[in-house]
């Protein structure tokens, strides 16, 4: 429901729209364990739908996110307005000009796709000023229930054989 609101809200309020981002955001780190950080400044005033698609992110995967604005002053305000990856909502707050979010550990399977609606509200004294927001993204992947299976059998063995012992011992 929160998305439909803010697509409709933001695509009612075009009369005024900044400039949207469509872009790629390579992941990199360890076969365990990918991060990337993103970032967009907006040049215009009004509102705008930003899309980041992260690759590699394919299959079930543990995701937690971070969104934050990068300016303190009234002149570089940006105002979100919704965020989610993949249907997933970020746990948005704006207590003043400084606005942030985030996304604990949460199992998403990929491709990932986040999506942020907001507005650029930043005048100064010589017109439209810019204004950023940045934000990182981790994911590990999530165990295959077959890990599981072996993990609980490999237990059950060592249980076995250290009864056996305590039995022989007796």
């Amino acid at each position: 429901m929160k998305t439909a609101m803010g697509l409709l809200f933001a695509v009612a309020a075009s009369a005024l729209q900044a400039e949207n981002l469509n872009t790629n955001v390579n992941l990199g780190g360890s076969a365990t364990e990918l991060s990337a950080a993103f970032g967009v400044t907006h040049h215009e005033m009004g509102y705008f739908v930003d899309t980041f698609t992260f690759t590699p992110s394919d299959g079930p995967l543990f995701v937690n996110a971070s969104l934050v604005t990068l300016g303190y002053t009234p002149a570089t305000d940006v105002n979100f307005f919704f965020a989610n990856i993949n249907g997933v909502d970020l746990t948005l707050y704006s207590p003043a000009t400084f606005e942030y979010g985030y996304m604990l550990p949460t199992p998403i399977t990929g491709p990932l796709v986040l999506t942020v609606i907001g507005t650029i509200t930043g005048y100064d004294a010589v017109g439209p000023a810019s204004a950023s927001y940045s934000g990182t993204l981790n994911i590990s992947p999530v165990p295959e229930p077959a890990g599981y299976a072996l993990l609980l059998a490999g237990l059950g063995v060592a249980g076995a054989a250290g009864l056996g012992r305590r039995r022989q011992e007796e």
